[in-house]
């Protein structure tokens, strides 16, 4: 029961898919077409904006070092690393699975969780937060600009006309409610002061958009024919983030960086987004949603992977830096 309590989230993440897969027609009613998409998204964002702390950005200006070797490594080892080693599988892994693949690639970090476990391990703790609300910022232009470059080179096109659409509807449902956020943070409502209550709405418009997504792709029989095909990719990411947690770690020692600022990037560098990363995927591919589905299942396992090894490495790696 304490079990539940604590990682819920992941839970109710499971039980959705479960639901999704197995009674479509519900998700698929709560849409509305489009509609509660589009809101869950703009509300994501709004919340996002309000949350990501400026305060941090203004503090933690001082160690480039740091922010650029993260940075580069979110948004340039990360995505160059699986697209050359998923080359190696692209005769056996779904091409639905590859885009997600490439997809999650270009998303960038964790908003919260690499702050906290970074928090806990005694690391650098302005570090993790100022590159953590930097590359979500970033990943609002970056992310979309990668995935379309990679998606063109590895031969999935994306026309320059679509891609312009694509720009604009982030604009309009991510980078609006994301200025509209900091504003209000800045105007400071006190109403909004309840850090808890918004994180626990994000959680849900979250749920609620990878459950309505997922109902959508799981009415398409090709999408339930794809997926006895999805062993072979979730063990590939499962063994690249682990090769990703220890590149992060070799590189760290190799330049150089202090103990607090180690444990900062072997946190933040590999891990990717959740939060950001299923709007984000939602509005790129809003047009495909045959193909959505199979783009957000590498998202979907990464993710909880990703914590379960963090919570498993944060007190044997601050005793090892020690």
């Amino acid at each position: 029961m304490n079990f539940i309590k604590k990682n819920w989230f992941l839970v109710v993440l499971f039980v959705s898919l479960v639901f999704g897969f197995s009674i479509p027609g519900i998700g698929i009613s709560l849409s509305f077409g489009k509609i509660t998409t589009t809101a869950l998204i703009v509300l994501i964002f709004l919340i996002t904006g309000y949350t990501i702390p400026t305060e941090a950005i203004a503090t933690g200006l001082k160690d480039f070092r740091l922010h650029i070797f993260l940075q580069v490594f979110i948004f340039l080892v990360i995505p160059l690393y699986f697209v050359l080693t998923l080359k190696l599988f692209s005769g056996s892994f779904p091409p639905g699975i590859q885009v997600g693949i490439i997809a999650l690639a270009c998303l960038p970090t964790t908003i919260s969780s690499c702050v906290i476990f970074t928090q806990i391990s005694g690391g650098n703790v302005v570090g993790a937060m100022f590159n953590a609300a930097l590359a979500n910022l970033l990943g609002v232009f970056v992310s979309p600009l990668l995935l379309s470059f990679f998606l063109n080179t590895s031969g999935h096109v994306i026309m320059a006309s679509e891609l312009s659409k694509i720009i604009i509807s982030i604009g309009l449902k991510i980078l609006l409610p994301l200025f509209l956020g900091q504003l209000v943070r800045t105007i400071r409502i006190p109403a909004l002061s309840v850090k808890k209550r918004l994180s626990l709405i994000n959680s849900i418009a979250i749920l609620l958009i990878t459950f309505i997504n997922f109902s959508k792709s799981a009415a398409d029989p090709v999408f339930r024919q794809t997926l006895p095909q999805v062993i072979g990719p979730v063990l590939y990411l499962a063994v690249s983030f682990l090769i990703l947690l220890g590149l992060s770690y070799v590189l760290a020692r190799v330049l150089k960086f202090n103990s607090r600022n180690i444990i900062t990037i072997v946190l933040t560098a590999p891990q990717k987004t959740l939060a950001m990363g299923v709007p984000l995927l939602s509005t790129f591919f809003v047009n495909s949603p045959e193909l959505l589905g199979l783009a957000l299942l590498p998202l979907l396992f990464y993710y909880p992977w990703q914590l379960l090894i963090s919570g498993i490495i944060k007190g044997f790696l601050m005793k090892k830096i020690a």
